[in-house]
């Protein structure tokens, strides 16, 4: 039996169906789509003017070129008025950044995550909960309310706001956008002040470009046309094929083929060699995006570093650019700190040590040919013929951001690009691909630098409250399986305390009763009060006291901003959320509200005063705080040459009418107001005119932090306290393309569960030969920080010594081995090195299928 039913034909949208503009919910691109609904019963017919996507069907569709509506872009919705509604979700032909109808198998599954009361997404959250014992019962908003603005201000009142803790998502997160974030932040950071956040995949309120950031460069600086211009693409621990998908199909791909040397001539100095690019990839793993790189024709340089040591692979490869003199002396001495340059040129250059040594160093510690290094300096940086510089488009990702030394790693990646005179013009830039989308508008965060780690800080046994605000740290968070003990040991303890009644006590009659109740508790115990803030019941719930139900993209405004472009648009509502689940604004607003009537009724107006203005009733209220509270002193009415001095995620003067207005065309941030016309205009790419984000408009320069030896992998031996002999392996994670995060929704979806039943780890064929596996066995990964589950994937993608696992999955997740570890100058985890054992399990992929359903579970809650 087919694990879902298939469909023989979907309806076609009436001409007469709702027409609304949204955004992917999902990665970094941001792919438009639009969204048509309409009522049960109806239909469009074959010809163009018989349905809204103009299209005519009386034939059939052009292979790949043609219109895309499959059975995965349809589904049905049930509205608060009762009715049943046909909707789908189709990529937009207007979108500029899936041109033609692209996306990707995350794209193309939207629609069947709305949500039904007849489709497992029946499983979303509905009405706020509370624990009783061991039972979740619902009560109504009003009461959850209270009950967390009570236990809040319990807590800050006696022990301060030390004591208040929380991990949220950051940015986009799941398909939020710019009013959720805000809305965290005006809570957290200006009402309670909180210094304890972390962010939903690091352990803190960090940066992940910190080292970017400080040299006075915003990490997302070029455009998705620049993929289109470059001379060369160099991928730096960034899977795009994978985790981008549509930004190399639709971007970079054409450029490998030689078919943008049109484009390049527009955007090139006259004379100018245009050509097909070249691309470098550096990743440990012969990811699908290199051979996908390789199936276009093009020359592929493939580097391949042992784990950890991309920063001094970076400072090679620098080093080679250096010596070979492929830089612009005249931007240097212009645009960058010369004072600090020579610091970069001692510490990470090292020009005290021959180039010979230096080289054969590298090639030892990183694994690396002293070649290839060469000709990946010749590849990003060599003058073309007449004297032109190369434009080489420099991006990295996860692999460099959750790496060893992580702030050095970025730093070096900053400064080569720097080097290389990578900036600013048409074709180049040096930045990140992204994970999600942007969305990012939130008032300052009022903890230091470095931030504290919040998640040792709940399992020390401080912190008295902890809210996780769509997120699931007990698959995300590292160190996981001390994470998920600890969490729930201290959630328990409290739980216990509020089960422990003499008979005849009965429950507390009110929310204050039962808010003094786990105040006494959290005195009395080393408890923890537990709120998950979530769209389902995530592995994170289980040890919650209170749980909120979120409403998700596509049930509320949103305005989303992806990565490469930095373009803003307007997700349209187009549905109900089910139950009474609000969006994630409406509930900080709410909670806000509360606590500004308790502390006024409490005498204390200056507190009070920092929760004032979040009465929001709907989106638009919440764009409007932002405007009001980031940028009323922001002069943005600036010439095009003054746009890299703004903040670079500014949109002052943009709203809901201006977004529907220009519709997926958006606009890039920072948006200004051109002098001359009074208009909003968007910026293209980031330092044109190289004045950089530092005082003095100056590149600054940062010379790393000495080399260790890891070819003895002592790093990990400290950190792990473990020896090679017991854990013979190399352990790495990552995303695979059909999934995303944590899979909330696509776990529900047998489209995507029956492609990917069980977490996979990648075992190359002379290693499966040492281990007596093959394709398809089971084994447990083990370390001294925990244990997985894995199926295997006996694969030559992986080098000898080195395996890779799927990062999250339902019936597991990778970071059980992940180390505690973190970057003391960012407070950032080290997700991509680990040392482990393998051991091979009883049965294997075939008896797993032979014995289990994957079909969704019908939960109700």
């Amino acid at each position: 039996m087919a694990l879902y039913r298939r469909e023989e034909s979907v309806p076609l949208p009436p001409s007469s169906a709702e027409a609304y503009n949204t955004v992917c919910q999902y990665c970094t691109v941001g792919c438009g789509y639009k969204v048509y609904v309409w009522p049960e019963g109806l239909a469009g017919g074959l010809k163009p003017s018989q349905n809204a996507f103009g299209v005519d069907f009386t034939s059939p569709q052009p292979p790949i070129a043609g219109f895309s509506y499959t059975e995965s872009m349809h589904s049905t919705i049930r509205k608060r008025d009762g009715g049943t509604y046909h909707v789908a979700i189709v990529p937009a032909h207007d979108s500029p950044i899936n041109p033609m109808g692209n996306h990707s198998s995350r794209g193309a599954i939207n629609a069947k995550t709305t949500w039904s009361d007849s489709r497992p997404t029946q499983a979303r959250l509905h009405y706020p909960l509370l624990r009783i014992g061991n039972e979740f019962n619902a009560i109504p908003w009003n009461a959850a309310i209270e009950l967390q603005a009570l236990v809040i201000k319990g807590v800050m009142d006696k022990y301060g706001s030390d004591e208040l803790c929380a991990k949220i998502y950051d940015h986009g997160g799941g398909g939020g956008g710019m009013e959720n974030t805000y809305g965290t932040g005006r809570l957290l950071f200006t009402g309670l002040q909180m210094k304890h956040t972390g962010i939903h995949n690091r352990p803190a309120y960090s940066a992940e470009t910190y080292g970017t950031r400080d040299r006075g460069l915003f990490e997302l600086n070029y455009c998705y046309e620049d993929a289109r211009l470059a001379d060369t693409i160099m991928l730096w621990g960034a899977n795009t094929y994978d985790t981008a998908t549509v930004f190399f199909v639709a971007h970079m791909m054409p450029n490998l083929q030689g078919a943008t040397i049109d484009e390049k001539k527009k955007h090139y100095a006259k004379g100018e060699p245009a050509a097909a690019a070249r691309m470098v990839i550096v990743d440990p793993r012969i990811s699908s995006t290199v051979n996908a790189a390789r199936e276009t024709g093009a020359k592929v340089l493939h580097l391949r570093p042992n784990l950890g040591t991309d920063y001094m692979l970076m400072n090679a490869v620098t080093r080679a650019v250096w010596e070979k003199k492929y830089y612009n002396k005249d931007f240097l001495n212009q645009h960058t700190d010369m004072t600090t340059f020579e610091d970069y040129k001692k510490k990470s250059l090292e020009l005290d040590m021959p180039y010979k040594d230096f080289m054969a160093r590298a090639q030892k510690i990183t694994g690396v040919p002293a070649a290839q290094i060469e000709e990946a300096a010749t590849w990003i940086a060599q003058p073309k013929p007449g004297g032109h510089w190369r434009r080489s488009l420099i991006l990295y990702e996860k692999g460099v951001i959750w790496n060893y030394r992580q702030y050095d790693a970025v730093a070096a990646i900053a400064q080569l690009g720097a080097l290389t005179f990578n900036i600013g013009r048409p074709g180049t830039g040096t930045g990140r691909q992204g994970g999600h989308q942007e969305g990012y508008a939130r008032p300052p965060y009022p903890g230091p630098r470095p931030p504290p780690d919040v998640d040792k800080y709940i399992q020390d046994g401080k912190g008295k409250t902890f809210w996780l605000i769509g997120c699931n740290p007990y698959l995300a968070a590292q160190n996981n399986a001390y994470f998920r003990k600890r969490v729930g040991e201290r959630a328990q303890a409290l739980t216990d305390f509020l089960s422990a009644q003499k008979q005849g006590d009965g429950e507390p009659a009110s929310m204050q009763d039962l808010a003094a109740r786990i105040l006494e508790g959290l005195d009395k115990t080393n408890g923890l009060f537990l709120t998950v803030q979530n769209i389902y019941m995530v592995e994170s719930t289980r040890d919650a006291h209170l749980i909120l139900p979120a409403a998700q993209w596509g049930e509320a405004e949103n305005i989303s901003l992806n990565c490469g472009d930095r373009l803003m648009r307007l997700d349209d509502r187009f549905m109900d959320p089910p139950g009474d689940a609000k969006p994630d604004w409406e509930i900080h607003g709410l909670v806000g509200q509360k606590l500004e009537a308790l502390y006024k009724a409490a005498g204390k107006a200056d507190i009070a005063k920092r929760f004032a203005g979040m009465d929001w009733k709907h989106g638009a209220d919440v764009v409007k705080s932002i405007q009001d509270d980031l940028y009323a002193g922001m002069n943005t009415k600036v010439p095009a040459s003054e746009a890299s001095k703004l903040d670079p995620e500014s949109f002052k003067g943009v709203d809901y009418a201006y977004l529907r207005k220009v519709g997926q065309k958006g606009i890039q941030t920072p948006v200004r107001m051109d002098p001359k016309t009074g208009e909003l205009v968007g910026t293209k790419r980031l330092y044109p005119t190289w004045n950089f984000m530092t005082k003095d408009g100056k590149f600054s320069w940062y010379g790393t932090r000495p080399w260790d030896d890891h070819a003895s992998a002592k790093v990990v031996a400290n950190y792990l306290k473990s020896d090679q002999t017991k854990y013979p392996f190399w352990f790495s994670m990552g995303r695979s393309q059909p999934l995303w995060q944590t899979s909330y929704h696509m776990r529900l979806l047998a489209q995507k569960t029956e492609g990917t039943p069980l977490p996979f780890v990648q075992i190359s064929p002379a290693d499966a030969k040492k281990l007596g596996v093959r394709d398809g066995d089971i084994v447990m990964i083990y370390n001294d920080q925990g244990n997985e589950t894995f199926a295997v994937y006996e694969t030559d993608s992986v080098p000898d010594g080195t395996v890779f696992a799927l990062m999250y999955h339902w019936l597991g997740t990778s970071n059980s081995l992940t180390s505690p570890y973190t970057d003391p100058m960012s407070t950032n985890p080290w997700y991509k090195g680990t040392r482990v054992g393998i051991r091979k399990l009883s049965g294997g992929m075939p008896s797993v299928m032979a014995t289990t359903s994957f079909l969704p579970t019908n939960t109700f809650t």
